[in-house]
Protein backbone atom coordinates (compact mmCIF):
# COMPACT_ATOMS: atom_id res chain seq x y z
CA UNK A 1 0.00 0.00 0.00
CA UNK A 2 1.69 3.65 -1.25
CA UNK A 3 1.82 6.48 2.30
CA UNK A 4 1.13 9.74 2.00
CA UNK A 5 4.85 10.73 1.90
CA UNK A 6 5.06 8.39 -1.12
CA UNK A 7 1.92 9.33 -2.94
CA UNK A 8 3.00 13.10 -2.03
CA UNK A 9 -0.69 14.22 -3.35
CA UNK A 10 0.29 17.75 -2.36
CA UNK A 11 2.33 18.00 -5.59
CA UNK A 12 -1.03 18.06 -7.64
CA UNK A 13 -0.88 21.68 -6.31
CA UNK A 14 2.50 22.64 -8.11
CA UNK A 15 3.37 22.71 -11.56
CA UNK A 16 4.74 19.97 -13.08
CA UNK A 17 7.90 21.20 -14.16
CA UNK A 18 9.59 21.41 -10.71
CA UNK A 19 13.31 22.35 -11.55
CA UNK A 20 15.76 20.00 -10.10
CA UNK A 21 17.88 21.13 -7.16
CA UNK A 22 20.57 23.44 -7.96
CA UNK A 23 24.28 22.25 -7.03
CA UNK A 24 26.17 25.15 -5.85
CA UNK A 25 27.04 27.09 -2.68
CA UNK A 26 24.62 29.39 -0.75
CA UNK A 27 27.20 32.49 -2.05
CA UNK A 28 27.10 30.93 -5.33
CA UNK A 29 23.11 30.48 -5.48
CA UNK A 30 22.41 34.35 -5.04
CA UNK A 31 24.90 35.63 -7.96
CA UNK A 32 23.11 33.30 -10.08
CA UNK A 33 19.79 34.30 -9.10
CA UNK A 34 21.09 37.84 -9.65
CA UNK A 35 22.90 37.80 -12.08
CA UNK A 36 21.72 40.66 -14.50
CA UNK A 37 20.23 42.59 -11.63
CA UNK A 38 23.54 44.46 -10.79
CA UNK A 39 21.56 47.96 -10.68
CA UNK A 40 18.58 47.08 -8.74
CA UNK A 41 18.52 47.37 -5.55
CA UNK A 42 19.15 44.52 -2.65
CA UNK A 43 19.26 45.80 0.17
CA UNK A 44 17.84 48.98 2.10
CA UNK A 45 19.60 49.92 5.43
CA UNK A 46 18.29 53.17 7.24
CA UNK A 47 17.27 55.07 4.37
CA UNK A 48 20.30 53.93 2.22
CA UNK A 49 20.03 51.86 -0.73
CA UNK A 50 22.85 48.73 -1.76
CA UNK A 51 22.74 47.16 -4.88
CA UNK A 52 23.58 43.99 -5.81
CA UNK A 53 26.94 45.42 -7.58
CA UNK A 54 27.75 46.28 -4.41
CA UNK A 55 26.89 44.26 -2.40
CA UNK A 56 29.14 41.76 -4.51
CA UNK A 57 31.79 43.93 -4.02
CA UNK A 58 31.74 44.17 -0.14
CA UNK A 59 31.45 40.15 -0.02
CA UNK A 60 34.56 39.76 -2.32
CA UNK A 61 36.73 42.44 -0.56
CA UNK A 62 35.60 40.37 3.08
CA UNK A 63 36.31 36.88 1.28
CA UNK A 64 39.69 38.43 0.31
CA UNK A 65 40.42 39.39 3.66
CA UNK A 66 39.45 36.45 5.34
CA UNK A 67 41.85 34.87 3.10
CA UNK A 68 44.54 36.95 3.86
CA UNK A 69 44.02 36.50 7.92
CA UNK A 70 44.70 32.50 7.07
CA UNK A 71 40.80 31.64 7.50
CA UNK A 72 40.34 28.56 5.14
CA UNK A 73 37.69 26.08 3.98
CA UNK A 74 35.47 23.99 7.24
CA UNK A 75 36.95 26.81 9.18
CA UNK A 76 34.15 27.72 11.88
CA UNK A 77 34.01 31.30 12.89
CA UNK A 78 31.56 33.12 15.58
CA UNK A 79 29.95 35.54 14.64
CA UNK A 80 28.17 37.53 17.09
CA UNK A 81 25.54 40.19 15.15
CA UNK A 82 22.61 41.07 14.12
CA UNK A 83 21.83 41.57 10.83
CA UNK A 84 23.34 44.81 9.13
CA UNK A 85 24.74 44.83 5.55
CA UNK A 86 28.58 44.11 6.45
CA UNK A 87 27.70 41.37 8.28
CA UNK A 88 25.33 39.77 5.94
CA UNK A 89 28.16 40.60 3.31
CA UNK A 90 29.99 38.31 5.78
CA UNK A 91 28.25 35.39 5.96
CA UNK A 92 28.51 34.95 1.74
CA UNK A 93 31.92 35.52 1.79
CA UNK A 94 32.83 32.84 4.59
CA UNK A 95 30.63 30.54 2.33
CA UNK A 96 32.67 31.33 -1.00
CA UNK A 97 35.79 30.48 0.67
CA UNK A 98 33.60 27.14 2.25
CA UNK A 99 34.27 28.48 5.99
CA UNK A 100 30.86 27.91 8.33
CA UNK A 101 29.22 31.58 10.43
CA UNK A 102 28.74 30.22 14.03
CA UNK A 103 25.91 32.56 14.34
CA UNK A 104 25.51 34.14 18.17
CA UNK A 105 22.87 35.52 19.39
CA UNK A 106 24.14 38.67 21.14
CA UNK A 107 21.56 39.02 23.42
CA UNK A 108 22.81 36.25 25.55
CA UNK A 109 25.07 36.37 29.03
CA UNK A 110 28.80 36.75 28.76
CA UNK A 111 29.08 33.05 29.58
CA UNK A 112 27.12 31.69 26.94
CA UNK A 113 28.78 33.67 24.12
CA UNK A 114 32.38 31.78 25.38
CA UNK A 115 31.16 28.66 25.65
CA UNK A 116 29.39 28.89 21.83
CA UNK A 117 32.54 30.45 20.97
CA UNK A 118 34.94 28.39 22.04
CA UNK A 119 33.22 25.42 20.71
CA UNK A 120 34.79 26.34 16.91
CA UNK A 121 38.14 25.72 17.98
CA UNK A 122 39.43 28.63 16.55
CA UNK A 123 40.70 31.72 18.08
CA UNK A 124 39.15 34.29 15.96
CA UNK A 125 35.55 35.91 16.03
CA UNK A 126 33.44 38.86 14.57
CA UNK A 127 31.38 41.07 16.25
CA UNK A 128 29.27 43.80 15.98
CA UNK A 129 30.55 47.53 17.45
CA UNK A 130 27.41 47.97 19.40
CA UNK A 131 27.38 44.71 21.38
CA UNK A 132 30.74 45.07 22.16
CA UNK A 133 30.71 45.59 25.83
CA UNK A 134 28.58 42.30 26.16
CA UNK A 135 30.54 39.94 23.75
CA UNK A 136 34.09 41.64 23.26
CA UNK A 137 35.50 41.60 26.01
CA UNK A 138 34.71 38.02 27.25
CA UNK A 139 36.15 37.05 24.22
CA UNK A 140 39.30 39.01 24.41
CA UNK A 141 39.63 38.14 27.99
CA UNK A 142 40.12 34.34 26.24
CA UNK A 143 42.56 34.82 23.98
CA UNK A 144 40.50 35.56 20.67
CA UNK A 145 41.36 38.24 17.82
CA UNK A 146 38.14 40.61 16.99
CA UNK A 147 37.02 42.02 14.12
CA UNK A 148 34.63 44.62 14.69
CA UNK A 149 31.81 44.88 12.69
CA UNK A 150 30.62 48.65 12.45
CA UNK A 151 26.76 49.42 12.78
CA UNK A 152 26.79 52.01 10.68
CA UNK A 153 29.16 51.42 8.42
CA UNK A 154 26.62 51.83 5.39
CA UNK A 155 24.59 54.86 6.94
CA UNK A 156 25.10 58.51 6.21
CA UNK A 157 28.03 60.25 7.66
CA UNK A 158 25.70 62.47 9.44
CA UNK A 159 23.56 59.16 10.83
CA UNK A 160 26.92 57.69 11.61
CA UNK A 161 27.97 61.02 13.74
CA UNK A 162 24.82 60.91 15.42
CA UNK A 163 24.61 56.85 16.30
CA UNK A 164 28.48 57.31 17.67
CA UNK A 165 27.24 58.89 20.59
CA UNK A 166 25.14 55.93 21.61
CA UNK A 167 27.61 53.44 20.62
CA UNK A 168 30.15 51.69 23.39
CA UNK A 169 33.47 52.31 22.83
CA UNK A 170 35.55 49.88 21.80
CA UNK A 171 39.70 50.15 22.33
CA UNK A 172 41.42 49.06 19.20
CA UNK A 173 44.27 47.17 19.67
CA UNK A 174 46.81 44.23 17.78
CA UNK A 175 44.13 41.40 19.18
CA UNK A 176 40.85 44.08 17.93
CA UNK A 177 40.80 45.23 14.13
CA UNK A 178 39.42 47.77 13.36
CA UNK A 179 36.69 47.16 10.06
CA UNK A 180 38.38 49.02 7.73
CA UNK A 181 42.06 47.73 8.65
CA UNK A 182 40.65 44.34 8.45
CA UNK A 183 39.23 44.70 4.82
CA UNK A 184 42.61 46.27 4.13
CA UNK A 185 44.41 42.65 4.44
CA UNK A 186 42.73 41.77 1.24
CA UNK A 187 43.80 44.66 -0.94
CA UNK A 188 45.36 43.55 -3.72
CA UNK A 189 43.66 39.69 -3.49
CA UNK A 190 41.40 37.84 -4.65
CA UNK A 191 39.81 34.45 -2.85
CA UNK A 192 39.58 31.64 -4.69
CA UNK A 193 36.13 30.17 -4.73
CA UNK A 194 35.43 26.86 -2.79
CA UNK A 195 34.46 23.86 -4.93
CA UNK A 196 30.47 23.23 -4.33
CA UNK A 197 30.31 20.38 -1.61
CA UNK A 198 26.31 20.07 -0.87
CA UNK A 199 26.53 19.11 2.69
CA UNK A 200 29.14 21.09 3.64
CA UNK A 201 27.95 23.27 6.95
CA UNK A 202 27.25 26.90 5.83
CA UNK A 203 25.80 28.14 9.00
CA UNK A 204 25.70 26.96 12.70
CA UNK A 205 22.30 28.67 14.54
CA UNK A 206 20.86 27.54 17.46
CA UNK A 207 17.65 26.68 18.58
CA UNK A 208 15.19 28.13 20.59
CA UNK A 209 15.28 26.41 23.68
CA UNK A 210 11.94 26.30 24.45
CA UNK A 211 11.86 22.04 25.17
CA UNK A 212 15.38 22.03 26.06
CA UNK A 213 18.87 23.25 26.00
CA UNK A 214 19.49 25.28 22.92
CA UNK A 215 21.97 23.08 20.64
CA UNK A 216 23.81 24.12 17.35
CA UNK A 217 21.98 23.36 14.43
CA UNK A 218 23.95 23.20 11.40
CA UNK A 219 22.89 24.01 7.69
CA UNK A 220 24.44 23.32 4.70
CA UNK A 221 24.57 24.94 1.09
CA UNK A 222 21.68 22.24 -0.17
CA UNK A 223 19.59 22.84 3.09
CA UNK A 224 19.67 26.75 2.54
CA UNK A 225 19.12 26.83 -1.14
CA UNK A 226 16.31 24.18 -0.95
CA UNK A 227 13.83 26.71 1.07
CA UNK A 228 14.60 29.12 -1.02
CA UNK A 229 14.04 26.78 -4.62
CA UNK A 230 10.61 26.37 -2.75
CA UNK A 231 9.52 29.94 -2.56
CA UNK A 232 10.69 30.61 -5.92
CA UNK A 233 8.56 27.63 -6.56
CA UNK A 234 5.69 27.95 -4.53
CA UNK A 235 4.76 32.18 -4.43
CA UNK A 236 4.66 33.54 -7.35
CA UNK A 237 3.48 36.82 -5.95
CA UNK A 238 7.02 37.69 -4.87
CA UNK A 239 8.31 39.42 -8.21
CA UNK A 240 11.51 40.79 -8.48
CA UNK A 241 12.31 44.30 -6.95
CA UNK A 242 9.67 43.92 -4.42
CA UNK A 243 9.97 45.06 -0.51
CA UNK A 244 10.94 42.39 2.04
CA UNK A 245 10.44 43.47 6.03
CA UNK A 246 13.79 41.60 7.89
CA UNK A 247 12.84 41.30 11.52
CA UNK A 248 13.56 37.70 11.85
CA UNK A 249 17.66 38.05 13.52
CA UNK A 250 20.03 36.54 11.46
CA UNK A 251 21.82 34.18 13.81
CA UNK A 252 18.40 31.67 13.38
CA UNK A 253 17.05 29.63 11.47
CA UNK A 254 13.95 31.42 10.48
CA UNK A 255 15.82 34.80 9.99
CA UNK A 256 18.98 33.39 7.81
CA UNK A 257 17.17 31.48 5.22
CA UNK A 258 13.55 32.48 4.89
CA UNK A 259 13.93 36.09 6.61
CA UNK A 260 17.35 36.97 4.61
CA UNK A 261 18.87 34.14 1.89
CA UNK A 262 14.95 33.72 0.62
CA UNK A 263 14.21 37.16 -0.50
CA UNK A 264 17.55 38.09 -1.77
CA UNK A 265 17.80 35.24 -3.94
CA UNK A 266 14.02 36.13 -4.94
CA UNK A 267 15.25 39.47 -6.71
CA UNK A 268 13.47 40.93 -3.92
CA UNK A 269 15.03 44.58 -1.67
CA UNK A 270 15.14 43.39 1.82
CA UNK A 271 14.16 46.27 3.95
CA UNK A 272 17.03 45.26 7.27
CA UNK A 273 15.37 45.82 10.50
CA UNK A 274 18.56 44.89 12.63
CA UNK A 275 16.35 44.92 16.30
CA UNK A 276 13.06 44.57 15.98
CA UNK A 277 10.76 45.66 19.05
CA UNK A 278 7.32 43.80 18.41
CA UNK A 279 5.97 46.99 20.20
CA UNK A 280 6.66 49.08 16.97
CA UNK A 281 5.68 46.31 14.19
CA UNK A 282 2.55 48.62 12.51
CA UNK A 283 4.79 51.49 12.74
CA UNK A 284 7.55 50.12 10.74
CA UNK A 285 4.79 48.73 8.02
CA UNK A 286 3.65 52.34 7.70
CA UNK A 287 7.07 53.64 7.74
CA UNK A 288 8.75 51.36 4.72
CA UNK A 289 5.36 49.38 3.29
CA UNK A 290 7.02 46.40 2.69
CA UNK A 291 4.85 44.07 0.29
CA UNK A 292 6.21 40.97 1.84
CA UNK A 293 6.78 39.79 5.56
CA UNK A 294 7.21 36.89 7.89
CA UNK A 295 6.73 36.91 11.55
CA UNK A 296 5.47 34.67 14.03
CA UNK A 297 1.45 34.47 14.80
CA UNK A 298 2.31 36.29 17.96
CA UNK A 299 3.53 39.35 16.20
CA UNK A 300 1.18 39.57 12.74
CA UNK A 301 -1.76 40.06 15.67
CA UNK A 302 0.32 42.74 17.04
CA UNK A 303 0.95 44.58 14.16
CA UNK A 304 -2.86 44.08 12.90
CA UNK A 305 -4.38 45.03 15.81
CA UNK A 306 -2.11 48.28 16.63
CA UNK A 307 -3.01 51.73 16.53
CA UNK A 308 -0.64 52.48 13.69
CA UNK A 309 -2.31 50.58 11.09
CA UNK A 310 -5.92 51.17 12.53
CA UNK A 311 -8.54 52.11 9.49
CA UNK A 312 -5.39 52.21 6.90
CA UNK A 313 -5.06 50.73 3.50
CA UNK A 314 -2.51 47.77 3.65
CA UNK A 315 -3.33 46.48 0.27
CA UNK A 316 0.42 46.94 -0.68
CA UNK A 317 1.32 43.79 1.41
CA UNK A 318 1.26 40.78 -0.33
CA UNK A 319 2.39 38.65 1.67
CA UNK A 320 1.89 38.14 5.60
CA UNK A 321 3.68 35.09 6.63
CA UNK A 322 3.30 33.29 9.82
CA UNK A 323 5.46 30.50 11.13
CA UNK A 324 8.00 29.26 14.09
CA UNK A 325 4.69 28.59 16.22
CA UNK A 326 0.98 26.94 16.42
CA UNK A 327 -1.82 29.47 15.88
CA UNK A 328 -4.99 29.02 17.41
CA UNK A 329 -8.10 28.88 14.78
CA UNK A 330 -9.50 31.63 16.97
CA UNK A 331 -6.51 34.27 15.99
CA UNK A 332 -6.58 32.76 12.51
CA UNK A 333 -9.95 33.83 11.78
CA UNK A 334 -9.67 36.94 13.18
CA UNK A 335 -6.22 38.09 11.81
CA UNK A 336 -8.28 36.88 7.99
CA UNK A 337 -10.89 39.03 9.05
CA UNK A 338 -8.57 42.32 9.78
CA UNK A 339 -6.46 41.57 6.66
CA UNK A 340 -9.67 41.77 4.39
CA UNK A 341 -10.80 44.86 5.98
CA UNK A 342 -7.43 46.64 5.43
CA UNK A 343 -7.90 45.95 1.84
CA UNK A 344 -4.93 42.67 2.33
CA UNK A 345 -5.22 40.88 -1.05
CA UNK A 346 -4.13 37.57 -0.34
CA UNK A 347 -4.77 35.44 2.25
CA UNK A 348 -2.56 34.55 5.60
CA UNK A 349 0.39 32.50 4.47
CA UNK A 350 0.71 30.12 7.44
CA UNK A 351 3.67 27.41 7.60
CA UNK A 352 5.17 25.32 9.34
CA UNK A 353 8.70 24.26 9.84
CA UNK A 354 11.56 24.17 12.62
CA UNK A 355 15.58 25.02 12.94
CA UNK A 356 16.18 21.62 12.13
CA UNK A 357 14.92 21.98 8.57
CA UNK A 358 16.54 25.03 7.81
CA UNK A 359 13.10 27.24 8.58
CA UNK A 360 10.36 25.75 6.34
CA UNK A 361 8.96 22.18 5.05
CA UNK A 362 5.04 23.31 4.31
CA UNK A 363 3.53 26.54 3.25
CA UNK A 364 0.37 28.43 1.96
CA UNK A 365 0.47 30.76 -0.96
CA UNK A 366 -2.63 32.22 -2.86
CA UNK A 367 -5.07 28.59 -3.92
CA UNK A 368 -2.83 26.49 -1.72
CA UNK A 369 -4.42 27.75 1.09
CA UNK A 370 -7.13 25.63 3.87
CA UNK A 371 -8.10 27.23 7.05
CA UNK A 372 -6.95 25.45 10.48
CA UNK A 373 -3.92 24.32 8.87
CA UNK A 374 -0.18 25.35 8.11
CA UNK A 375 -0.71 24.30 4.50
CA UNK A 376 1.04 22.12 2.36
CA UNK A 377 4.86 20.47 1.91
CA UNK A 378 6.58 22.41 -0.50
CA UNK A 379 7.55 21.11 -3.26
CA UNK A 380 11.34 19.79 -2.38
CA UNK A 381 10.09 18.77 1.24
CA UNK A 382 8.94 15.43 2.03
CA UNK A 383 6.09 15.34 5.26
CA UNK A 384 4.92 12.04 6.88
CA UNK A 385 3.39 11.16 9.58
CA UNK A 386 4.43 8.22 11.40
CA UNK A 387 3.19 6.24 14.94
CA UNK A 388 4.95 7.16 17.50
CA UNK A 389 5.33 3.49 18.91
CA UNK A 390 5.63 1.19 16.11
CA UNK A 391 7.57 3.49 13.78
CA UNK A 392 5.32 2.52 11.22
CA UNK A 393 4.24 5.69 8.71
CA UNK A 394 0.22 6.44 9.07
CA UNK A 395 -2.29 7.26 6.46
CA UNK A 396 -4.42 9.77 6.09
CA UNK A 397 -6.21 11.75 8.88
CA UNK A 398 -4.27 9.55 11.06
CA UNK A 399 -2.80 11.51 14.22
CA UNK A 400 1.31 10.48 14.92
CA UNK A 401 4.66 12.00 15.27
CA UNK A 402 5.48 14.54 11.83
CA UNK A 403 8.10 13.84 10.38
CA UNK A 404 10.10 15.87 7.53
CA UNK A 405 12.70 14.68 4.87
CA UNK A 406 14.65 15.90 1.63
CA UNK A 407 17.61 18.39 1.11
CA UNK A 408 15.71 20.91 3.60
CA UNK A 409 16.82 18.59 6.81
CA UNK A 410 19.73 19.59 8.55
CA UNK A 411 23.02 17.63 8.47
CA UNK A 412 22.92 17.49 12.44
CA UNK A 413 23.92 19.21 15.71
CA UNK A 414 27.02 20.50 15.86
CA UNK A 415 29.85 18.61 18.02
CA UNK A 416 26.49 16.60 19.40
CA UNK A 417 26.16 13.12 17.95
CA UNK A 418 24.12 11.73 20.22
CA UNK A 419 21.24 14.27 20.83
CA UNK A 420 21.37 14.09 16.48
CA UNK A 421 20.59 10.37 16.78
CA UNK A 422 17.43 11.07 18.46
CA UNK A 423 16.43 13.69 16.40
CA UNK A 424 17.44 12.09 12.43
CA UNK A 425 16.29 8.53 12.26
CA UNK A 426 17.25 6.77 9.24
CA UNK A 427 13.63 4.71 8.25
CA UNK A 428 12.46 1.36 6.58
CA UNK A 429 12.77 3.59 3.29
CA UNK A 430 16.16 4.52 3.66
CA UNK A 431 15.70 8.19 4.01
CA UNK A 432 17.04 10.30 6.72
CA UNK A 433 13.80 12.11 8.40
CA UNK A 434 13.69 14.77 11.30
CA UNK A 435 11.47 13.93 14.02
CA UNK A 436 9.79 16.71 15.23
CA UNK A 437 8.05 15.97 18.37
CA UNK A 438 4.62 17.46 17.08
CA UNK A 439 1.95 15.28 16.57
CA UNK A 440 -0.78 16.28 13.57
CA UNK A 441 -2.17 14.39 10.43
CA UNK A 442 -2.14 15.01 6.83
CA UNK A 443 -5.74 15.26 5.63
CA UNK A 444 -6.32 13.49 1.67
CA UNK A 445 -5.85 16.89 -0.13
CA UNK A 446 -1.90 16.85 1.64
CA UNK A 447 -2.50 19.78 4.42
CA UNK A 448 -0.44 19.46 7.46
CA UNK A 449 -2.59 20.22 10.43
CA UNK A 450 -0.48 20.50 13.67
CA UNK A 451 -2.28 19.23 16.98
CA UNK A 452 0.45 20.17 19.54
CA UNK A 453 4.03 18.74 20.87
CA UNK A 454 4.28 15.65 21.96
CA UNK A 455 6.34 16.54 25.00
CA UNK A 456 3.01 19.48 25.72
CA UNK A 457 1.16 17.02 25.34
CA UNK A 458 -0.62 16.27 28.91
CA UNK A 459 -1.67 12.80 30.06
CA UNK A 460 -3.87 11.80 32.56
CA UNK A 461 -3.59 9.64 35.46
CA UNK A 462 -5.79 7.00 33.51
CA UNK A 463 -3.39 7.44 30.44
CA UNK A 464 -5.83 9.19 28.06
CA UNK A 465 -4.13 12.29 26.30
CA UNK A 466 -5.32 15.84 26.05
CA UNK A 467 -4.20 18.55 23.45
CA UNK A 468 -3.52 21.79 24.50
CA UNK A 469 -4.11 23.05 21.04
CA UNK A 470 -7.44 21.78 21.21
CA UNK A 471 -8.54 23.73 24.17
CA UNK A 472 -6.14 26.81 23.12
CA UNK A 473 -8.64 27.08 20.05
CA UNK A 474 -11.24 26.75 21.31
CA UNK A 475 -11.08 29.54 23.84
CA UNK A 476 -9.68 31.57 21.29
CA UNK A 477 -12.61 31.92 19.79
CA UNK A 478 -13.82 34.28 22.16
CA UNK A 479 -14.02 38.14 21.14
CA UNK A 480 -12.19 38.90 24.58
CA UNK A 481 -9.26 36.71 24.72
CA UNK A 482 -6.19 38.12 22.84
CA UNK A 483 -4.05 34.73 23.81
CA UNK A 484 -4.14 31.51 25.63
CA UNK A 485 -1.94 29.07 26.72
CA UNK A 486 -2.87 25.68 27.97
CA UNK A 487 -0.47 23.69 30.20
CA UNK A 488 -0.23 20.80 32.58
CA UNK A 489 -0.51 20.46 36.01
CA UNK A 490 0.14 17.86 39.20
CA UNK A 491 -3.13 15.82 39.06
CA UNK A 492 -4.12 16.70 43.07
CA UNK A 493 -6.28 13.64 43.18
CA UNK A 494 -4.02 10.87 42.33
CA UNK A 495 0.04 9.49 42.66
CA UNK A 496 0.60 10.13 38.58
CA UNK A 497 -0.34 12.25 36.07
CA UNK A 498 -1.59 15.77 35.28
CA UNK A 499 -4.11 18.09 34.14
CA UNK A 500 -5.08 20.77 31.57
CA UNK A 501 -4.79 24.25 33.34
CA UNK A 502 -5.79 27.31 30.51
CA UNK A 503 -4.47 30.74 31.14
CA UNK A 504 -5.93 33.47 29.02
CA UNK A 505 -4.72 37.10 28.55
CA UNK A 506 -7.85 39.27 28.09
CA UNK A 507 -8.29 42.63 25.91
CA UNK A 508 -7.92 45.73 28.09
CA UNK A 509 -10.73 47.09 29.39
CA UNK A 510 -13.23 44.11 28.94
CA UNK A 511 -15.04 42.56 32.43
CA UNK A 512 -12.39 40.35 33.40
CA UNK A 513 -14.81 37.87 35.80
CA UNK A 514 -17.46 37.99 33.57
CA UNK A 515 -14.88 36.64 30.60
CA UNK A 516 -13.39 34.03 32.40
CA UNK A 517 -17.27 33.03 33.30
CA UNK A 518 -18.00 32.89 29.89
CA UNK A 519 -14.96 30.57 29.54
CA UNK A 520 -15.60 28.71 31.86
CA UNK A 521 -18.85 27.64 30.75
CA UNK A 522 -17.73 27.21 26.89
CA UNK A 523 -15.56 24.24 28.53
CA UNK A 524 -18.53 22.74 30.30
CA UNK A 525 -20.22 22.75 27.13
CA UNK A 526 -18.06 21.99 24.62
CA UNK A 527 -15.18 19.75 26.03
CA UNK A 528 -15.04 16.40 26.80
CA UNK A 529 -15.34 15.50 30.98
CA UNK A 530 -11.66 14.18 30.51
CA UNK A 531 -10.35 16.90 28.18
CA UNK A 532 -11.83 19.99 30.40
CA UNK A 533 -9.55 22.39 32.28
CA UNK A 534 -9.15 22.62 36.35
CA UNK A 535 -9.49 26.26 35.80
CA UNK A 536 -9.16 29.28 34.09
CA UNK A 537 -7.02 31.52 34.53
CA UNK A 538 -6.62 35.44 33.63
CA UNK A 539 -3.62 36.77 33.69
CA UNK A 540 -2.25 40.07 32.74
CA UNK A 541 -0.07 38.93 29.74
CA UNK A 542 1.15 35.61 28.59
CA UNK A 543 4.94 35.84 28.32
CA UNK A 544 6.74 35.25 25.27
CA UNK A 545 10.07 34.06 24.58
CA UNK A 546 12.95 35.83 22.02
CA UNK A 547 11.07 34.81 19.09
CA UNK A 548 7.41 35.56 20.17
CA UNK A 549 6.48 32.12 20.99
CA UNK A 550 4.27 31.14 24.53
CA UNK A 551 6.75 30.77 26.67
CA UNK A 552 5.56 27.30 27.93
CA UNK A 553 7.86 26.21 30.08
CA UNK A 554 7.95 29.44 32.54
CA UNK A 555 4.15 29.01 32.85
CA UNK A 556 4.92 25.54 33.73
CA UNK A 557 7.27 26.31 36.63
CA UNK A 558 5.11 28.87 38.07
CA UNK A 559 2.13 26.98 37.78
CA UNK A 560 2.92 23.32 37.74
CA UNK A 561 2.29 23.02 41.45
CA UNK A 562 -0.94 25.26 41.24
CA UNK A 563 -3.98 24.35 43.71
CA UNK A 564 -7.04 23.86 41.39
CA UNK A 565 -8.82 22.84 44.40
Amino acid sequence: MTTPSEERVWMSLYSPDIPPMPEMSAYRYIRTSNANREDEVVLDFFGSSIKHSELWDMIERIAASLDAIGIKEDDVITLVTVAVPESIALFYALNKIGATANTIDPRMDRESILQRAETSGIKKAFVLDAVYERAGNVLTKNGYTLYVIPSTGSVSALKRMIASFKLPKVTYGPNVIRWKDFIAFGEGRQAPEAPYVGDRTAAITYTGGTTGTPKGVMLTNDSINAVAENFKISAPTFNNGQSFLGIIPMFTSYGLVTGLHMPISKGGRLIIIPKFVPEDFGKLVMKYRPNHMIATPAYCEMMLSSKEVKGKDLSFIYTLGSGGDNISRGLEDWMLSEMKAHNMPYRLSQGYGMSEVSSAATASFLDIYKPGTVGAPCPLSIVGIFDTETGKELGYNETGEICMAGPIIMKGYWKEPEETAEVMKKHDDGMTWIHSGDLGFLDEDGFLHVMGRLKRMITRFDGHKVFPTTLENLLTYHDHVVNCAVIGVKDLDHRIGHMPLALVELEPGCDKDAVRKELLKVCDEDVEDRGKPVDVIVVDSIPLTSMGKNDNISLEKIYGEYRYK
